[in-house]
């Protein structure tokens, strides 16, 4: 028999487990993802499943917490296949591994719980974490932030390509897979994120639309920006809401709006 509980609730799960049960059941409440649980608590992961409407109903071997976990160590093991992460995550308990799911559950698992539970994460953690003893994080006792842009392939298939699109040649036939473009606001000292936003390729506004979503995220801070950032509606909104931010403008200037 296990009990399963959810710390701050009155809930909890007795399991009394029979021979054909599956042993990953329960298996959420001692994953560990190394320095990440520390901040990415169960209780954390409970609270976000919640508000998103993802907790499950009844124990199942790939909680709805597993899968959170599972997801944030695909970002750790980038180059494993769902077989290897699962093992990482399991492979200190007992025999664990060697009753990992197949690659279909996984993913009809991970299509179940959707992005907003790793998202609604993602604004639970995120911020600055720089003590004002570092003094390499200030400049003059203002925190010093700045934003940045890349580029991620996402898997081909209609719907991506039809939501993110990507880059194309001379005759507009696609040149590799479609991209998501990432823009974080992320604190200098120490390399902290601070907030991000994720659109297509196609998007309109580009980099600088995405930067000037994240304003009001540079509350009283330094922001630094390159010169893919600059114009007048994004120096507006962080000049409304932070420290002077320092833009580096081309030969040509800012670009009008």
């Amino acid at each position: 028999m296990q009990v399963v509980s959810f710390p701050g609730t009155m809930t909890a799960w007795v399991l009394v487990r029979r021979p054909d049960m599956h042993p990953w059941i329960g298996i959420s409440d001692t994953v560990r993802l190394g320095l990440l649980t520390e901040r990415i608590v169960p209780e954390l992961m409970d609270e976000v499943l919640t508000t998103c409407g993802r907790r499950d109903a009844k124990p199942r071997p790939l909680s709805s917490r597993f899968m959170v976990s599972f997801v944030l160590a695909l970002a750790l093991f980038q180059q494993d296949s769902y077989d290897d992460v699962a093992e990482n995550l399991v492979g200190a308990l007992g025999e664990m591994d060697q009753a990992v799911p197949n690659k279909s559950s996984f993913t009809r698992a991970r299509q179940q719980l959707g992005a907003a539970p790793l998202e609604g994460v993602f604004r639970s953690v995120r911020g600055a974490i720089a003590p004002p003893a570092l003094e390499a994080a200030f400049w003059h006792g203002i925190r010093v932030a700045a934003v940045d842009g890349f580029l991620l392939d996402v898997p081909e298939n209609h719907t991506t390509r039809a939501a993110f699109g990507g880059q194309v040649d001379s005759a507009g036939r696609p040149i590799g897979f479609p991209q998501a473009r990432v823009v974080t606001l992320t604190e200098t000292g120490a390399h902290a994120t601070i907030d991000a936003r994720i659109g297509s390729f196609k998007g309109g506004g580009g980099e600088p639309a995405l930067a000037t979503e994240m304003a009001g995220s540079a509350a009283g801070m330094l922001v630094i920006t390159d010169r893919a950032f600059p114009g007048i509606a994004l120096w507006k909104a962080y000049e409304a809401v932070s420290q002077p931010i320092m833009e580096r403008a081309g030969r040509t200037g800012f670009p009008p709006g």
